[in-house]
């Protein structure tokens, strides 16, 4: 059943001439399926996806942190909640450790992502737009070449959009109980991957209310049952928090920073001029598009009904205003620094705005649209390859994490163990989670992660650590010697060049070898 069918709203009889069982009575053709924007724009992370294989040499820090977490499976970690965690230690478990994981993760999010998208879209928009909503939307940073990303955003992302789309098919049909249960699944899923979950999830609510989703008692019902248990699948995580002193709130809240009203003015100003050039892209489609067609008036259609325009109204308000109000408020109100990465799911539905803005009756070039599209991409492709293939181009970035030689710097740390303790096998490495991340994860040994920036794990055992050894890892300045570290340690040291990196285009990879208690091997 068509999604407009089951909202009860006026239907749209659009001759749209594109897309696989869109056009006009024709069977769909392999040039349908290319150009059917979901189509395309999964298409496009996925062309991300191999793009970051065949160009990163190592990985984003976000994805040597999860590694490093996913070694043990808790209701939670230091930082965030478990959800992105657990998908990434589920795969880890079930087929083993590969570097790959993490981007391979991050395309499947943001692909369903947008697949959801385009189905809110049809809910919302005619089918024109909604595939105008898909590819702009594609072409946000974090949808594209962030797409290859896999951190709490990712997940986060996935987890709303699964929970619009159920929260239209739920007020449809208000009497079905199973819809409410399932949104609710969809809205505690969202809550375990990010706190930030709760702002997209209260513009839900309010879009409910506004299109008139809740008038029915089955309806009010309903969404309470949904709330409930969204609540209940919170709460294992909220009982972690609890007992191990309430480090994810802390570092939710920032808690230590106090911003003055300036600063927060300038914070709230600062972020928005970075959303802009996050959503550029975006942007240039849709300024193409209009002067593409800035002399076409043909009249497709008429204007929305009533009814159809006040549901799409409160939908829209719910998705795209209600996240913007809140990080305003959050920063001019509660004094929070915003962070760029806030603005993934703050603009989640951008696309969906400026697609809504689009003049009814006129006509919208969806094939045309498309291509220029896939030329945006292309150019970008470019953009993201050049500073790793050419010097000259080299980013201006004070770091380029995925760039780094981790195969290298794996396997010469492991070559300075055997040659300090002959046999004895490298199973723990310890330093800052970046460093210690590339040599557990790209090392033959695939040594176990201790990250120094968060308390110790809950599976360490600190006698095996001390009868096994270890090697502490730091990049630019060597590791420091304490309490894990007390007798003799060996030292090292290997200079490398970061392609892709302007300042400094030079890095050292410095290690202290902390060698078994009792001793293991021959000396090689």
């Amino acid at each position: 059943m068509d999604e407009r069918e089951e909202t009860g709203l006026p239907q749209r009889r659009t001759r749209t001439g594109w897309g696989p069982g869109l056009s006009s009575g024709a069977t769909a053709s392999v040039a349908d399926w290319i150009v059917h924007p979901p189509l395309f724009a999964v298409g496009m992370v996925l062309l991300w996806a191999l793009v970051a294989w065949g160009i990163n040499t190592a990985q984003y820090g976000d994805h040597l942190e999860q590694f490093s977490w996913a070694q043990s499976l808790e209701w939670g970690y230091h930082k965030h909640p478990p959800l992105p965690t657990w998908l990434l230690g589920s795969a880890v478990r079930a087929f083993g450790l590969h570097p790959w994981w993490p981007t391979l993760l991050a395309a499947l999010c943001i692909a369903l992502n947008l697949l959801l998208t385009w189905r809110i879209g049809c809910w919302l928009l005619d089918r024109p737009r909604a595939a105008l909503a898909v590819l702009l939307a594609g072409l946000q940073q974090g949808f594209a070449a962030k797409s290859q990303l896999f951190n709490h955003n990712s997940v986060m992302v996935a987890c709303i959009s699964l929970a619009v789309w159920l929260a239209l098919r739920a007020a449809a049909r208000p009497e079905r109980l199973g819809r409410w249960v399932a949104l609710g699944l969809a809205a505690g899923l969202a809550l375990l991957a990010k706190y930030q979950s709760a702002l997209p999830l209260l513009g839900v609510l309010v879009a409910l209310g506004l299109s008139g989703g809740l008038a029915g008692a089955a309806a009010r019902r309903g969404a309470v049952l949904a709330v409930v248990l969204a609540l209940a699948l919170f709460v294992p995580h909220l009982l972690w928090v609890a007992e191990h002193g309430w480090t994810t709130l802390a570092y939710a809240s920032q808690s230590g920073v106090s911003l003055t009203p300036l600063q927060r003015l300038r914070s709230l100003l600062s972020f928005l001029v970075i959303q802009l050039r996050i959503v550029a892209p975006a942007l240039v489609l849709l300024a193409l598009l209009h002067w593409r067609l800035r002399a076409a008036a043909v009249q497709t259609e008429g204007e929305a009904p009533a009814a159809a325009a006040a549901f799409r109204r409160g939908w829209l308000i719910g998705l795209v205003g209600v996240p913007v109000a809140g990080v305003v408020i959050a920063s001019l109100l509660g004094g929070l620094k915003l962070q760029d990465h806030w603005g993934i799911q703050t603009f989640q539905y951008l696309g969906l705005g400026l697609a809504a803005l689009w003049p009814a009756g006129r006509r919208l070039d969806v094939p045309r649209a498309v291509v220029m599209a896939l030329m945006l991409h292309l150019l970008w492709f470019a953009e993201y390859a050049s500073p790793r293939l050419l010097p000259q181009l080299s980013s201006g970035r004070a770091r380029v994490d995925q760039f780094h030689p981790a195969e290298a710097m794996a396997r010469t740390v492991e070559q300075a163990w055997q040659a300090a303790v002959g046999d004895c096998p490298l199973r723990y490495v310890r330093g800052p989670n970046f460093e210690s991340g590339l040599i557990g994860v790209y090392g033959h040994e695939q040594a176990a992660m201790l990250d120094i920036g968060v308390p110790p794990p809950p599976w360490l055992d600190r006698e095996a650590l001390r009868r096994d050894g270890h090697v502490a890892v730091r990049l630019d300045e060597p590791p420091v010697q304490d309490e894990w570290a007390p007798g003799a340690v060996i030292r090292g040291q290997w200079s490398f060049d970061v392609p892709g990196q302007r300042n400094p285009a030079r890095s050292t990879l410095h290690w202290m070898i902390v060698p078994p208690a009792g001793g293991c091997g021959t000396a090689r």
